[in-house]
């Protein structure tokens, strides 16, 4: 049997009466519509009521058929027989001389019908069926792991066969064919509450998996299409939820909202911030994870249902924890309180459990865009064009300092020796320790004497990066100019 090709659909019932005959279903059908049957060049009327049950007394089903023009004519109704696959040659009712007729079906009556209308000019033919839906949710049941949440919705229906509504086209008394009404129908999930919310850091892989939950429906002729998705989802929810389910079916009839009991969250999630120093000396989130020696940070945890956590990325070490799960939040944890990295890329990540479930997942530090990002330290560089061959120390706030060229910093440097001398060799000033540490030299006589007059000095600087990397030899001395103006 092939499918059939819809023409409108119209709500509500009636079918517009014209001057040419026509067949309706004045009893307050909930559906209705027909199919068209290209043998005869003609259509056949679906009309539909929604019952909670077949003994429901609340609507009577009604056809009514009218004579075009509305002249005097014969009515002869006809009933379908469907054990024997035939139209019964005797009518059931017979109206003469009547512009219209009508029939009643107060219990029982779905099935297929056959109106000839009769008048002195013409015979007119109608076929129409008549069907009872029934369809109710009865329970949901679910399957999960750390993966993904399954929901299944067990159906009802009046129907023998629940993925389809057989009915059969016949063209005349004589001849006719099976068809059927393929019973396509859309399941709508919701949750009591926001079941995804609070992720941070969520990677892009991670939101991919969107509309990865699945649903399905059942009954006791299960459909071949059983399976749908669930919107809106994620593979695993992250929070214990009632789930509440509607159904509706070909003929847009939809179930009462059936709703579960709460269901525990297996999800599991692992992320992390990394926070960096600001200009204040506060440890903020950052998703630049690059810089130079020694690159400060603190990890603070963002998991969701872990209960055990364990670092890996610090100076090549695993850290396990039970509850203090934030590296470095607490100083009685026995170990630094923030991370200062050497030179190098470091991967870090977090790896948690869920000890009652046993559900794991992992992520490492994460760039903007979501992806994985180690943490890449600069390798120290140094050279003679980061200080300035001159200075003026007069006191105007502007250029008082002999210190580094702005931009042209040296990077990832643990200590120098810097020394400054006059043209005859004497010693003005000296210093050696970390580079951080260095302020710069005022112009006076080691720092906290006199002033050194203008002119003409000589440095010699000297150094070692915190790869180990030494910085020496002439490339590292070079000419300055002390002014000190008027």
């Amino acid at each position: 049997m092939k499918k059939l090709r819809y023409l409108s659909i119209v709500l509500g019932i009636v079918f517009s009466y014209t001057v040419a005959a026509q067949i309706v279903s004045p009893g307050g059908a909930d559906y209705a519509n027909k199919t068209y049957n290209s043998d005869v060049n003609d259509s056949t009327f679906i009309f539909t009521y929604f019952f909670s049950s077949i003994s429901d007394n609340n609507k009577t089903p009604t056809l009514k058929a009218r004579s075009m023009g509305n002249s005097p004519a014969n009515f002869n109704w006809y009933r379908f027989d469907r054990t024997t696959k035939t139209v019964e040659p005797t009518p059931f009712r017979t109206d003469i001389d009547v512009t219209e007729s009508d029939v009643t079906f107060p219990s029982g009556g779905e099935g297929g019908y056959l109106v000839v209308i009769e008048t002195e000019e013409i015979i007119d033919t109608f076929r129409a069926w008549l069907f009872y839906d029934i369809i109710r949710t009865d329970s949901v049941s679910y399957t999960q792991n750390c993966e993904y949440l399954q929901l299944t919705a067990y159906a009802s229906s009046n129907r023998n066969n629940f993925s389809a509504y057989d009915y059969s086209d016949f063209c005349d008394l004589n001849s006719v064919k099976e068809r059927y009404i393929s019973n396509n129908y859309t399941v709508e999930w919701n949750s009591d509450i926001n079941i995804y919310e609070e992720l941070p850091n969520v990677p892009q892989s991670w939101k991919k998996r969107i509309n990865s939950m699945v649903t399905r429906i059942s009954s006791a002729n299960e459909p071949s299409d059983a399976d749908r998705p669930l919107v809106p989802g994620l593979s695993a929810p992250f929070r214990a939820a009632s789930y509440s389910v509607k159904i509706t079916n070909v003929f847009l009839n939809t179930t009462e909202e059936y709703k579960t009991e709460p269901i525990p969250a297996m999800g599991l999630y692992a992320a992390f911030d990394v926070l960096v120093p600001d200009d204040y000396g506060v440890f903020v989130p950052t998703k630049n994870l690059s810089g130079e020696a020694l690159w400060r940070m603190k990890l603070e945890n963002k998991s969701i249902n872990a209960d055990r956590f364990e670092w890996t990325g610090w100076n090549d070490q695993t850290i396990n924890f039970l509850q203090n799960d934030t590296l470095w939040r607490y100083y009685t944890e026995n170990i630094p309180d923030e991370i200062n990295y050497k030179p190098g890329s470091y991967p870090v990540k977090l790896s948690v459990e869920n000890t009652r479930t046993g559900c794991r997942h992992s992520s490492y530090a994460l760039d903007a865009g979501g992806k994985r990002k180690d943490i890449d330290v600069a390798k120290s560089a140094f050279s003679s064009e980061s200080l300035p061959n001159a200075f003026t120390p007069n006191g105007d706030g502007n250029n008082d300092f002999f210190t580094f060229v702005k931009g042209q910093e040296p990077v990832s440097m643990r200590t120098m020796n810097l020394k400054i001398v006059t043209r005859n060799g004497t010693l003005v000033y000296k210093y050696k320790g970390e580079v951080s540490a260095w302020e710069g030299w005022n112009g006076k006589m080691n720092g906290n004497g006199s002033d050194c007059s203008s002119g003409v000095y000589y440095y010699i600087i000297s150094g070692e990066g915190w790869d180990d990397k030494s910085y020496s030899g002439k490339s590292y001395t070079g000419v300055l100019h002390l002014y000190r103006g008027n």
